[in-house]
């Protein structure tokens, strides 16, 4: 029975490490939707500097800045997969928000997680979310507020821009952020719609509306059968 009580020595450390890995993954992407849940619930040209310095109180173990400099003030916070990138099991993804005030008020935020993926050469896959108390000046040519998508058909990420006009569905489905991605073993997560699946379908539409081929996006992302 010796083999027995070397097998158990043996499988018991991976056992560990197994559960290890799986409560970092659950605690990290925890962290992410905690995040992302008080983001959503600040207002452009509503909320102060004392909600966002509630999230910062809150949100400590994330802080990546907290930068002022008037009128202006910047907050970051970042998540990354370190540990399950480290230990090659998945690609270096990182969950990113940016939260900026002008004069006191939350004027912009900005929501990114990214996944390296290698689908596309020059980008990761992901979903990045944009919201702005109004489009500024040098976006106005290219913008269609309050709710949009500057994002070039066939790239592997969807960037989503929003304005404080949008509606209540609207914002819901912009800041509707899939996190699995940032924790998921092993490759995918190569499609726009694995991090923003209802942006996802709302751009769809908009591309059917512009005429842009069969079910909006002619023969680009093959593989989207799958974005239900």
């Amino acid at each position: 029975m010796d083999w027995l009580r070397r097998l158990r020595w043996v499988a018991l450390p991976v056992v560990l490490l197994a559960l290890g890995l799986f409560i970092y993954a659950f605690v990290i992407r925890a962290s992410a939707r905690s995040i992302l849940k008080d983001v959503y619930a600040l207002r452009v040209g509503v909320s102060s500097t004392v909600d966002v310095q509630r999230i910062v109180a809150r949100h400590r173990h994330a802080l990546r800045e907290r930068h002022c400099e008037e009128p202006r003030c910047s907050t970051v916070f970042e998540v990354y997969n370190t540990w399950l990138y480290r230990l090659r099991l998945e690609p270096i993804a990182r969950f990113f928000v940016d939260v900026e005030e002008k004069d006191g008020t939350v004027d912009y935020i900005m929501v990114d997680l990214s996944r390296d993926t290698r689908a596309f050469p020059t980008s990761p896959s992901g979903g990045i979310i944009e919201e702005y108390e109004r489009v500024p000046d040098r976006m106005l040519k290219f913008s269609k507020p309050p709710y949009w998508f500057p994002t070039p058909v066939g790239k592997p990420y969807l960037s989503v821009a929003l304005t404080s006009q949008a509606n209540p569905a609207e914002r819901e489905h912009a800041y509707a952020m899939s996190l699995a991605c940032l924790t998921k073993p092993g490759r995918g997560c190569d499609l726009p719609c694995d991090y923003l699946p209802l942006a996802w379908r709302d751009w769809q539409s908009e591309l059917e509306k512009e005429g842009f081929g069969a079910e909006g996006f002619g023969s680009y992302y093959p593989a989207r059968a799958r974005c239900k």
